[in-house]
């Protein structure tokens, strides 16, 4: 178990639908009982226009108590927009159920790999008091955004200057930040964290060393695909 998992994000319920609704991330008014499978939340949906990720689905295996949800790649592809939760007629909240979903699949060492890109923000903010970028963020906003912006970030001084404002400044927190990450139990958990991934990658090496093919998790969850209806307008309720 991941050292100091809150009780109260992850309650210890015995159904998925219990525990989401139960956990502290969810609202009193979320609506899980009461959906009706309409799809408006799919059809909201910016990332199921271009994935295999469908809100819809995902809601249906937790009202299924359906735990394998919990290894699936689709709960990795939400980015917290909250549309499906402002279209959804019975106001039930997608997003959060993901977010609730996405901790236990971590408590139990499932996606921790996916983690590996944020470490560098926990480190960097202990360190400065301030938050970052990861460098590998930094690659892909080179690479997506073109020359012109990697200028900016190159000149960003001067910039500032010409627009009279100061210059950038980390300030010196004297240390309570890192004191603060410290009490909470951060470092243990980022060392617990790079532990598992350590470990996921070492299986994957064995895996490819030693299986002759590799099964691929497309996010499909075993019934009807929202797919066909990717890229139409969305629904309004």
């Amino acid at each position: 178990m991941i050292p100091y998992v809150n009780e109260y994000d992850t309650p210890d319920c015995k159904t998925l639908a219990e525990t989401a609704k139960e956990s502290i991330l969810t609202p009193e008014s979320l609506g899980l009982d009461r959906c009706i499978q309409c799809g408006a939340c799919t059809a909201s949906c910016p990332a199921a226009r271009f994935t295999d990720y469908s809100p819809r689905q995902i809601v249906k295996k937790v009202m299924e108590n359906d735990r394998s949800v919990l290894e699936s790649d689709m709960i990795w592809s939400c980015f917290y927009c909250y549309s499906c939760n402002v279209r959804c007629p019975r106001n039930n909240s997608p997003v959060t159920i993901v977010q609730v979903l996405r901790q236990m699949a971590i408590n139990e060492g499932i996606g921790v790999e996916r983690l590996s890109y944020f470490l560098e923000i926990g480190e960097y903010l202990a360190e400065n008091g301030a938050s970052k970028v990861p460098e590998a963020g930094i690659r892909n906003m080179e690479r997506d955004l073109g020359e012109r912006w990697v200028k900016i970030k190159r000149n960003l001084e001067s910039i500032r200057s010409e627009m009279g404002l100061d210059s950038r400044d980390v300030r010196d927190t004297h240390g309570e930040v890192q004191a603060i990450l410290e009490s909470t139990g951060y470092f243990d958990r980022e060392k617990w964290i790079k532990a598992k991934i350590q470990e996921k990658r070492i299986i994957r090496l064995l895996n490819t060393n030693y299986c002759s093919g590799n099964e691929k998790n497309d996010g499909d969850l075993s019934f009807e695909s929202d797919r066909k209806y990717t890229g139409q307008e969305a629904l309004i309720v």
